[in-house]
């Protein structure tokens, strides 16, 4: 018997991570070209590179006794992506053949002790190496079980006919799942002497990786939770506390404030939900329930002992990290595969593109259990079908006078005719018959006799040029073509088919390159473009790549049990909806949309009045204030206000509570925030209320030398960064003249009015303002506009259709109105809605008349400030006119409600519409990885995104509460970019209130192609 001695040294690999391993080579790392969730641009952001690393464990090997040269052969050949030795998972595996002894002497770097313990060879006692069967030195305190830390042993193996095939090996001391999520494993493969010699060997193993996690600075955290599971924990201080789950990429946050529930529970799911309820707010002292309503195992850890399980293979994790193995179609590979996960996760083994002979079938899928191994022998698969498969009926190309439907190209006929089918050039990489080696029973890594020559799969395998012209079917002289030679690549997919796991990283590639002749007639009738060979790089394609190129669209959804006059964005994401009973005799109730189901939930919001055409404005703690409206059948007498509180455990269970009245009725008037939270209520009627108030969370007080009679109701009314009011003539009534002016409050309670410039036309009846403000300019630039309206008066050229803007910088002083680019069309009755890009969507109107005309206007257009243009969009399915309401959405798309629809079986439109703005097919989107939940007013802060650098713009936008096209809140806040990191952008927050008054807004980041995050809502105080 042959012997041979083998060195191998238990070391540690600091700071490693799976998805960036190699610090030495970023170019090749830090990719997800499957896009998961997260990784939408294909690319891994630092913060998670930073939650997936651990300090690595390996068995490396060395060349001598002394462990002074590392052997440093790949574990894969053609692994494009496989890490320096030195950086590498696992350290290494070892190849032997029947008749010979392995004596492998193994050293201890590690802190602790561990040992060797291989599968399927023979040993003794003495090699065994599981705790506490081992045997103990002679003279001092080293095991075969527990190698000391600096001590080494001796481990005898013997490989004969018996142990043909594939072994792991791993520490087998204590912890040993512990350990081997470190990467302390290898494996064995005992060559079969008898076998064909392959081109390719390839061991595979799956298992996972767990970082480093320090649950001491955890404030909390579960361990393990099984399905059925379950974890409570008690909050006894305020603040924010984000969690997620150390096992999958799976994340929460818990809101505690002063005021809160005291309970909340929150399932579990597996996927997609994940955290069935990812943001709760409770109170101080409220206990919160995590039950496990899953599959599989989880936890629930607080951030700051951040940590991800990672599902590799080969010490890596997702497409782009992971084993690329580059091969030419037709050679064959000797796969060794393990599973290394020690966990009571079984995983499978599937390959894309080929198969292998297991008992007396074909499979392409096998499942293993823990430390289970096996070999399979395939044939690296074609990338295109040979002969070309040219009569799929795809559609001709232009100026193809030889697609489906037309005669052959010239000499083809009869090349069919003669040899039965499309004539075939010759070319390589024509697969195998049966499509992969086969084994015998007799030795299962052996391919079957009838398997192709080797030779057959290399023919003509020599060096070319991506492009080179030749001669088709030089056989055949009397019928030469020109043709070119093409170099190909298609990536097949390794992977274990458990869909959470090939999603969480556990999938490979295998790179099959192949090289064809086509003729020119072939290539134009090829359905597809040809996969040229390209650099290590992910698949160019967009995250929805169905999606088109800028084209936006209407979704209707399910219709609403109510009639929707007003609506609000609540901070928890979801959408308040009501009307009220007046004119219509409708029931006195709202309801609740949720936009993750894009569905109204079951639960009924009672309304403690009628509050058709009331008014409302979020409070800073992002209650929502409803002022006036009517009175139930008793005419437009309501002077009463209720607050409405969202419940953000049970979503549709919010409720209305009354607060102070004021001191007039007020039908169709306008609230205003201040820079200290305080509530302004001008106008509404009738009689019109000349007299402004204002609420400071407890009463209201008139505030005077602010009366003001205002010809419409419903003024357009917009707080400047200077700090005055601005009115900007919009509203529901016909104003004379064309005088704008503003509001300035000289104290808490005390004003004057200020008449302005006038505007460029002089009727702005049921039109739409709102403002937009720059805090990237020095000073901030302020632009108001105003859109459409207009039903009366003398006749101006396209009056509705026209829209003006005054600018302030600073102060208010020395601006005046200036006409923009006209709509595509005359609208009265019109929506605007400020998108993430600093664009301005307008939605819905009529063409002619007043309110119930029967002229809606169904396309949406898009207003660019940058340009001054126009874009024209997607039609609405139905009108949305009077009565109609607007909202964005957190994930940049917009509800459309409401509305009315003269001379339909539903006058008062109970219908839903869903617009996606054209931004969300323009590619992958970005994403705010953390953003803090609260800022205060000047303070810098960051926002963590894996697209930092291709991040163009950063926004705060207010939160719409609108009615009859009137929102004195919407606004739109620019904010600086002051510096950038790959994953982190530095921005500030607004000077002051009267840029941004107190309360929540939605957080969006734009990047460089104009396609936005979605939100995350940010406190601002």
């Amino acid at each position: 018997m042959q012997t041979r001695h083998i060195y191998i040294k238990i070391e540690e690999i600091p700071n490693y991570s799976p998805v960036a391993p190699d610090d030495a080579e970023h170019h090749k790392h830090r990719l997800d070209c499957m896009r998961n969730m997260g990784h939408e641009d294909a690319t891994i952001p630092q913060a998670e590179v930073d939650r997936r690393t651990l300090n690595a464990l390996v068995y490396r090997e060395y060349l001598d006794g002394a462990y002074t040269i590392l052997k440093d052969d790949p574990l894969i050949a053609a692994d494009a992506n496989e890490p320096r030795v030195e950086r590498r998972i696992p350290g290494t595996v070892i190849y032997t053949q029947p008749g010979e002894r392995l004596y492998v002497h193994v050293l201890n770097g590690d802190t602790e002790p561990h040992s060797l313990h291989v599968h399927g060879l023979h040993y003794g006692i003495d090699s065994d190496g599981s705790w506490p069967f081992g045997v103990q030195e002679y003279d001092g305190p080293n095991r075969s079980d527990a190698i000391c830390p600096g001590e080494q042993w001796c481990y005898i193996f013997d490989a004969r006919e018996d142990t043909i095939g594939c072994w792991p090996f791993h520490d087998h001391h204590m912890h040993i799942e512990e350990v081997v999520k470190r990467g302390l494993f290898g494996g064995i493969i005992v060559r079969d002497p008898h076998c064909e010699k392959v081109d390719l060997e390839v061991p595979i193993f799956f298992h996972r990786l767990t970082a480093n996690v320090d649950i001491a600075e955890a404030a909390f955290d579960s361990d393990t939770l099984n399905p059925g599971d379950t974890f409570a924990h008690i909050f006894n201080e305020e603040g924010t506390f984000e969690y997620y789950c150390r096992f999958h990429p799976m994340q929460g946050r818990v809101r505690v404030t002063a005021a809160g529930p005291l309970t909340a529970t929150i399932n579990i799911l597996d996927t997609p939900a994940r955290f069935e309820l990812d943001d709760v707010t409770v109170g101080v002292g409220a206990e919160v329930t995590w039950n496990h309503a899953g599959n599989q195992p989880h936890t629930v850890t607080e951030r700051a002992g951040a940590g991800l399980e990672s599902y590799a293979i080969n010490g890596r994790t997702f497409v782009g990290n992971t084993p690329t193995i580059v091969a030419e179609s037709g050679k064959r590979i000797r796969w060794y595969v393990f599973n290394l996960d020690m966990s009571m996760v079984w995983h499978n083994f599937h390959l894309h593109g080929q198969r292998w002979r297991w008992g007396t079938e074909w499979v392409d899928t096998r499942s293993l259990g823990p430390a289970e191994s096996f070999v399979a022998d395939t044939i690296v698969p074609p990338v295109i079908l040979e002969p070309l498969p040219l009569d799929c009926c795809c559609k001709p190309r232009e100026n193809d006078q030889n697609g489906p439907g037309h005669e052959p190209a010239h000499g083809a006929e009869e090349e069919e005719n003669q040899h039965g089918g499309r004539a075939q050039p010759a070319r390589i990489g024509a697969a195998h018959a049966a499509g992969a080696g086969a084994h015998t029973d007799a030795h299962p890594s052996r391919l079957e006799s009838e398997a192709s020559d080797p030779s057959s799969h290399s023919r003509g395998q020599h060096e070319h040029s991506h492009e080179h012209s030749g001669e088709c079917d030089s056989a055949y002289p009397d019928r030469r073509r020109e043709c070119k030679r093409y170099q190909l690549q298609g990536d097949f997919l390794i992977h274990c088919h458990v869909e959470m796991h090939m999603m969480e990283g556990m999938a490979a590639i295998l790179r099959a390159t192949q090289e064809v002749e086509l003729s020119e007639e072939e290539v134009k009738r090829i359905c597809y473009q040809l996969p040229n060979v390209r650099m290590h790089e992910c698949p160019e394609v967009g995250h929805h790549p169905c999606g088109g190129d800028g084209e936006d669209s209407w979704e209707l959804l399910d219709s609403s049990p109510i009639f929707t006059v007003h609506g609000a964005l609540l901070h928890t994401g979801h959408v308040l909806l009501f009307s009220g009973a007046a004119e219509r005799n409708y029931p006195l109730e709202g309801r609740i949309w949720d936009p993750t189901t894009r569905q109204i939930m079951p639960g009924v919001i009672t309304l403690p009045e009628d509050f058709f055409c009331s008014g409302h404005i979020f409070l800073p703690d992002g209650r929502l204030l409803v002022v006036g409206g009517d009175t139930n059948g008793a005419g437009h007498t309501n002077n009463r206000c209720f607050i409405f509180t969202p419940d953000t455990t049970n979503p549709d269970a919010g409720a209305f509570s009354a607060t102070a009245s004021m001191a007039h009725a007020r039908w169709y008037p306008t609230a205003v925030s201040l820079s200290d939270g305080r509530v302004l209520a001008f106008s509404g009627g009738h009689p019109i209320a000349a007299e402004a108030e204002v609420y400071d969370g407890t009463s209201w007080a008139p505030v005077t030398g602010a009366d003001r009679t205002f010809e419409e109701l419903y003024p357009g009314l917009h707080l400047l960064p200077s700090g005055e009011i601005f009115y900007t003539r919009a509203g529901w009534a016909g104003a004379t003249g064309t005088q704008t002016a503003y509001l300035t409050l000289t104290g808490p309670t005390s004003g004057n009015w200020t008449d302005y410039e006038q505007e460029q036309f002089y009727d702005r009846q049921e039109g739409m303002s709102l403002l937009t403000i720059d805090t990237t300019a020095s000073p901030e630039r302020t632009r108001l506009y105003i859109f459409g309206g207009g039903v009366s008066g003398p006749a101006t050229a396209r009056n509705n259709a026209t829209a003006e803007v005054i600018e302030f910088s600073g102060g208010v002083g020395g601006s005046s109105w200036q006409r923009v680019a006209d709509m595509n069309v005359g609208r009265t009755n019109v929506n605007a809605v400020v998108l993430p890009t600093g664009r301005i969507l307008i939605i819905g109107g009529h063409s002619n008349g007043q309110k119930w005309s029967p002229t809606p206007v169904l396309p949406a257009e898009t207003y660019n400030p940058d340009t001054d243009e126009w874009t024209p969009g997607a039609s609405l399915n139905f009108p949305r006119q009077y009565h109609s309401v607007c909202i964005l959405l957190p994930d940049g798309r917009i509800l459309a409600a409401g509305g009315v629809a003269p001379g339909t079986p539903d006058p008062d439109q109970h219908t839903l519409e869903l617009y996606s703005p054209g931004y969300l097919s323009l590619g992958a989107r970005p994403v705010i990885s953390t953003a803090p939940p609260s800022v205060t007013y000047g303070t810098t802060f960051s926002v963590e995104t894996p697209q930092a650098a291709n991040i163009g713009s950063v926004a705060l936008i207010a939160p719409i509460s609108v009615t009859h096209h009137t929102d004195a809140g919407q606004r739109y806040i620019k904010l600086p970019i002051n510096s950038r990191t790959a994953t982190t952008l530095e921005t500030a927050a607004p000077a002051n209130g009267n840029i941004a008054p107190p309360g929540f807004y939605m957080l969006f980041v734009v990047n460089n192609q104009g396609v936005p995050s979605e939100a995350r809502f940010v406190a601002i105080s």
